[in-house]
């Protein structure tokens, strides 16, 4: 009887390496995969140089869109998100950024309008028509999303994912 002690340690053993193993390399394959999604995109040569005449020397990665595709890059230390269409035309680029980088006129117009609400989101949205600032406010069990001009003045976002 103890000799077969050891035999069926090694399976165990041997049963929980392969396991291991199998699950190793599942999350590896997944892994790859959504790297490679990501990578594989294919942007248009238009769009490419659309992109590196707007942002010379900057290496994105690619995301496909309804509307086109989006290029995203850091740059100090900042997130952005760049869109462009199909055709290589730019949409906008947004990004967002803390408190003390902010609009100010903007920060005071959401105090005034919102007492007590904690803003959660700020975000600055540049496009072809000007600079815009998008706000997301939470309170009272409400979420809410404003939008405003470069003169702190609430307007409509004509460019929410193009």
């Amino acid at each position: 009887m103890s000799h077969l002690f050891p035999s069926l340690l090694f399976k165990s053993r041997l049963g929980s390496l392969a396991a291991i193993g199998a699950i190793s390399s599942t999350l590896m394959l997944t892994a790859c995969n959504k790297a490679s999604n990501t990578q594989s995109t294919q942007v248009p040569p238009s769009v490419q140089t659309a992109f590196a005449a707007k942002y010379p020397g900057v290496t994105p990665s690619w995301e496909s869109q309804p509307y086109g595709y989006e290029a995203i890059f850091q740059k100090n230390g900042i997130e952005y998100e760049a869109e462009f269409s199909k055709d290589g035309r730019w949409l906008e680029t947004e990004y967002q950024v803390p408190e003390n980088r902010f609009s100010a006129l903007v920060i005071n117009r959401v105090k005034k309008e919102y007492p007590g609400y904690k803003i959660t989101k700020r975000e600055i949205e540049v496009t072809p028509r000007g600079t815009f600032y998008e706000v997301e406010v939470e309170g009272g069990g409400k979420q809410i999303e404003r939008y405003y001009d470069e003169k702190g003045n609430p307007t409509r976002n004509l460019n929410e994912d193009a």
